[in-house]
């Protein structure tokens, strides 16, 4: 996980920074920081996570984060302040979270939810029929499907035929939000309305037939995931 922390204050720089790693596992994590707007904007780095003061002299957090919006198209906004009020304005750019600093508890929560958001926004590489290589985010994806020679990508944006495997496919997939419920079936446990006792309900309208040896194990993950998603 890439992430920025953008204020004009020492003090709460180093704070923010302290608090932030006590949450999240710094192994895997790249922590940048910056003293204002202009210098964050000027690096053009892309961030998973950047966590911006709203109060800054020179570009404020509201400009720096329009600004940022325009190379960074995946990455996650976090709007810091002392005065809560300005954060009111916060829907204006899209913010995912709105922090007051003496409150900074609330770090943890935004960054396990925000961990949620990432992993859907994560891509799978395929290679289309006619069309070659294409990125497709994890969150596009509504279920997988073997269909004669081809796999078809069921997703929001329509079907996608493509020359992968099946098995390919489903290692590259993360396997707490998808789940092989058929030999002819990998579906996105986010997509599913219901089960019932060998059917999978998606939210496009399909139901595909979960195998009577994989029904146990799909209920398992389905339920799993509706409480990690709960609980981020």
């Amino acid at each position: 996980m890439k992430i920025a922390i953008v204020d004009d204050d020492a003090f709460w720089r180093e704070r923010i920074e302290q608090e932030i790693l006590r949450y999240a596992d710094n192994s895997k994590m790249q922590i940048d920081v910056y003293e204002s707007g202009e210098q964050y904007v000027k690096s053009r780095k892309q961030y998973d996570i950047s966590f911006i003061d709203i109060e800054m002299n020179g570009m404020d957090g509201f400009d720096t984060i329009l600004k940022a919006k325009e190379y960074q198209q995946d990455g996650l906004f976090v709007i810091l302040t002392t005065h809560v009020e300005m954060s009111r304005k916060g829907y204006l750019v899209n913010a995912f979270r709105y922090i007051d600093k003496t409150e900074l508890h609330e770090l943890e929560e935004t960054i396990r939810s925000a961990s949620v958001v990432l992993e859907r926004n994560d891509k799978i590489d395929i290679n289309v029929i006619g069309d070659g290589p294409r990125r497709l985010a994890f969150k596009n994806i509504i279920y997988v499907e073997t269909e004669k020679h081809y796999i078809v990508v069921h997703t929001t944006q329509g079907n996608i035929k493509c020359k992968d495997k099946m098995q390919d496919i489903e290692r590259a997939l993360p396997g707490n939000s998808f789940s092989r419920c058929h030999n002819a079936y990998i579906v996105n446990l986010d997509k599913i309305s219901h089960i019932d006792d060998c059917r999978a309900y998606l939210v496009n309208g399909d139901k595909i037939e979960i195998s009577q040896r994989r029904i146990w194990q799909v209920r398992k993950a389905y339920f799993n995931r509706q409480y990690e998603c709960a609980n981020k």
